[in-house]
């Protein structure tokens, strides 16, 4: 038998570490997910605004 100065772990502290470790882990799946949308959400306005040809002169012109 072995004594040592650290206490056992109980099976609730055990379960509790367990469970904060996986809720972290679906944190970090989250936060990926959310920074994948904003950077197609970006790309997606970058290549909107790159399809729109320029306006030349002052806008539209109402005779026309």
């Amino acid at each position: 038998m072995t004594v040592t100065s650290q206490p056992a772990i109980s099976l609730l502290d055990s379960v509790l570490q367990a469970e904060g470790t996986r809720t972290e882990m679906q944190v970090a799946v989250l936060k990926k997910a959310q920074d994948a949308a904003t950077q197609q959400g970006e790309a997606m306005i970058r290549m909107l605004e790159e399809s729109v040809p320029p306006v030349t002169g002052h806008g539209l012109d109402a005779y026309a």
